[in-house]
């Protein structure tokens, strides 16, 4: 933590934002600005802006970060500095004018049809088996998945009520082989019990475990499955703005992640359409 008056203001900003973010958000604020008070040397109120430009310079160029991460870092540096302008702890805010870091565009890692059916398969265990069809029949993040508690369940209408991102509450669809699965896996929990009472990371590693079991080349995280969801029901038609009520995207742009197309796709939609290419 901070040093002195330093880490009040810390704490009085998650205080704030822990009113509307996840408890995993949380601890990344945390974790990001004590690693930079502890990189300046300073208190927050003593940081001007080219220390924050010479730190994300530092993390870019000489820890190799990715530019996710170290956009990731200037977007919480820039949060907490409107806080700290907003609440007159500082006369001017040191992140104004640092431009956002452009990200490479990149189409989503997901799982064929196929490879999603060996997975699939390969979860013989029934906790295992519903964590894996949950994750790709509803889209849920695996932060999501582990907060389900038996009360969000209504099997009568085959869906869960999960809370995302800023706390946000969303309705999502299950299917109804997927819902017997889990009646009779819930059935000794009360109604305030997670459906499984495990961490996001030992999630994360069942999934890895049942990829390499499974044969699958690509490195499968909870994460791959949710694009898995989106990319799959897009290719089949899917509307996209039904997609991104259901993902809990607040913006479209984020969805449309999703509309791209793989090599052979194009190779068909190629041969089929263009003059040289039958």
């Amino acid at each position: 933590m901070c040093m002195g008056i330093g880490m009040d203001y810390v704490a009085v900003f998650i205080d704030e934002k822990r009113l509307s973010s996840s408890p995993g958000t949380i601890r990344q604020y945390g974790m990001i600005l004590n690693r930079f008070y502890k990189y300046t040397g300073k208190q927050p109120e003593m940081v001007v802006r080219p220390e924050i430009v010479r730190y994300l310079n530092y993390l870019m160029f000489e820890k190799h970060l990715s530019k996710t991460t170290v956009a990731n870092v200037l977007s919480v540096l820039k949060s907490f500095y409107s806080f700290m302008l907003d609440n007159g702890y500082v006369s001017s805010n040191p992140t104004r004018g640092i431009n956002n870091i452009k990200l490479d565009k990149k189409a989503p890692v997901y799982l064929t049809v196929s490879e999603m059916n060996d997975l699939l398969d390969t979860a013989i265990d029934t906790r295992d088996r519903i964590i894996v069809r949950l994750l790709y029949a509803t889209g849920v993040r695996v932060s999501e998945l582990v907060n389900i508690r038996k009360k969000d369940i209504d099997f009568d209408r085959c869906t869960i009520k999960v809370f995302g991102k800023g706390a946000k509450e969303r309705i999502v669809l299950v299917p109804e082989t997927v819902v017997k699965e889990m009646y009779d896996y819930a059935a000794s929990l009360s109604n305030d019990d997670r459906l499984f009472n495990l961490t996001p990371r030992t999630v994360q590693r069942d999934i890895k475990q049942l990829a390499r079991r499974a044969k699958i080349n690509k490195n499968v995280t909870p994460h791959k499955l949710r694009h898995s969801f989106a990319t799959h029901m897009l290719q089949n038609g899917g509307n996209v703005v039904a997609i991104q009520k259901l993902l809990g995207h607040s913006s479209l742009n984020t969805t449309q992640i999703y509309t791209h197309y793989n090599v052979d796709e194009l190779k068909e939609m190629y041969g089929r359409t263009h003059p040289l290419g039958k």
